[in-house]
C-alpha cells in the first residue's frame, strides 16, 4: 500500500477523541441504566478503566513495531495466512460498527427531527461526504477531526444548564446495585467507548515519541470517559429510576426541558452537535475498514476500498436502522469489541515477547 502522510501527537489525540465520542452521547445513560440502575455511571468509569488497560497493551505491542501498522507486522508474528484472516475480521468489525453508527444516526434523527425524510437521503449524503474526506490521506481526516472537536464545548454547556435541575438524592445509596450489575453495565458502555483499536493503524503515522503516543491515546480515552460519566450522572440525577426506564435518549429529553427564552428547541441544536460527532466517528471507522480491506486484497491505495465499502454500507445501515436490529448488533459488537481490544492484542503481544519479535530499525 501507498505510505500515508504523518500526523502529530495532538492530531492523534483528537482523532481518537472524535472516534470515541459518537452516538453514545445520547443513549449511553439509558443503556447502562438497564443493567446497573442508578449506579450506571460507575459502569462507565469501570469501562473507562478497562479501556486504559487495553490502550496500554496495544501501546506495548505497537512499540515493538513502531514503523508498521497491525497489517504490516502481523505476518511476522502469526504467518501470512492467519494474518490475513485476522485483518479481515478487524475490517469486518470496523465496517459493522460504522454501519451501526450510521443506523443509530438515521433512527434518532427520524424520531426527533425528520420523521418524513426517507432514510436513504441522509444515508447517501453522509456516506458521500465521508467518502470525499476519507479517500485522502490520514492527515486530512485528522485536521477535520481537530476542527470539529471545538464543538465539544457545546456538551460542556449542557452540564452548566442542567445544574439547577439535578436531584443528587436520586443517586443514593451509591453502589446499591451491586458489583456484578455494575460490571455487566461496563460491557454495555464498551461500545460507546470503543474505537481505541485504530491506534494499531495510526501508530506508525504519528510523528511523536512513543510515550507521547500513549499519552495521546490515554488522554483521549480519559476525556471521553469523563464526558460520558458526567452525562450519565446528569441523567441519573435528573430522572428517577422509574422514569429513566422509559427514556431511551435521556440527554435530549433533559435538554428539551431547558428554557432560555430566546431558544425554543434547544434539543434540536444539541442534536446538530451530536450529528457532527456521529459523522466523525463514522468517518474514522469506515476509513480504517477501507485500510484493512485494501490490505486484504493487496491494493496499493485504500481509495477503491472506500468506494466499495461506501456502496455496501448504505443499504446495510438502512436495513438495520430499526430498534430491534440496533439492539442485536449492539450486543454482537459489544462482545466482539472485547476480543479486538483486549484478547487479540494481548495474544499478539505474548507471541511477540515469546518469539522475541521486534522491528529492526536503523
Amino acid at each position: 500500500m501507498k505510505r500515508e502522510a504523518s500526523i502529530s501527537g495532538w492530531q492523534l489525540f483528537f482523532f481518537l477523541l472524535q472516534t470515541q465520542v459518537g452516538v453514545g452521547i445520547l443513549t449511553l445513560p439509558y443503556e447502562v441504566h438497564q443493567v446497573a440502575g442508578k449506579d450506571g455511571w460507575m459502569s462507565v468509569l469501570l469501562a473507562g478503566f478497562f479501556i486504559q488497560i487495553g490502550i496500554f497493551v496495544i501501546w506495548l505491542l505497537a512499540c515493538r513495531f513502531p514503523e508498521k501498522t497491525l497489517a504490516d507486522f502481523l505476518p511476522l508474528l502469526v504467518g501470512r495466512v492467519l494474518s490475513i484472516i485476522i485483518i479481515a475480521f478487524y475490517t469486518l468489525f470496523f465496517f459493522v460498527v460504522a454501519s451501526q453508527v450510521l443506523a443509530i444516526f438515521l433512527s434518532i434523527t427520524a424520531d426527533w427531527a425528520f420523521p418524513r425524510t426517507p432514510f436513504v437521503v441522509f444515508a447517501v449524503i453522509i456516506t458521500a461526504l465521508t467518502i470525499y474526506l476519507i479517500q485522502e490521506d490520514v492527515r486530512v481526516i485528522a485536521r477535520f477531526h481537530v476542527l470539529m472537536s471545538f464543538l465539544l464545548l457545546g456538551v460542556l454547556l449542557v452540564f452548566l444548564l442542567m445544574w439547577n435541575y439535578l436531584n443528587v438524592y436520586y443517586l443514593l445509596p451509591v453502589g446499591s446495585s451491586g458489583f456484578k450489575a455494575i460490571l455487566s453495565g461496563s460491557q454495555k458502555a464498551l461500545f460507546a467507548l470503543n474505537g481505541i483499536e485504530i491506534l494499531l493503524w495510526l501508530f506508525p503515522f504519528t510523528q511523536a515519541e512513543n510515550k507521547k503516543k500513549w499519552m495521546a491515546a490515554a488522554g483521549a480515552s480519559l476525556v471521553v470517559t469523563i464526558i460520558y460519566t458526567l452525562l450519565a450522572l446528569c441523567a441519573f440525577a435528573y430522572f428517577s429510576t422509574v422514569k429513566l426506564t422509559h427514556v431511551p435518549e435521556p440527554v435530549l429529553y433533559m435538554i428539551k426541558s431547558i428554557e432560555l427564552g430566546i431558544v425554543e428547541r434547544l434539543d434540536l441544536i444539541f442534536l446538530s452537535l451530536w450529528a457532527v460527532f456521529s459523522i466523525t466517528s463514522f468517518m474514522s471507522y469506515l476509513y480504517i475498514a477501507a485500510m484493512g480491506a485494501a490490505k486484504v486484497v493487496n491494493a496499493k491505495h485504500h481509495k477503491k476500498s472506500v468506494y466499495v465499502l461506501g456502496v455496501l454500507i448504505v443499504p446495510l445501515a438502512i436495513y438495520t436502522s430499526n430498534a430491534e436490529a440496533i439492539k442485536i448488533l449492539g450486543r454482537i459488537t459489544g462482545t466482539a469489541a472485547i476480543a479486538f481490544l483486549f484478547v487479540i492484542p494481548l495474544f499478539l503481544l505474548l507471541v511477540a515477547i515469546i518469539r522475541k519479535k521486534r522491528e529492526v530499525t536503523g
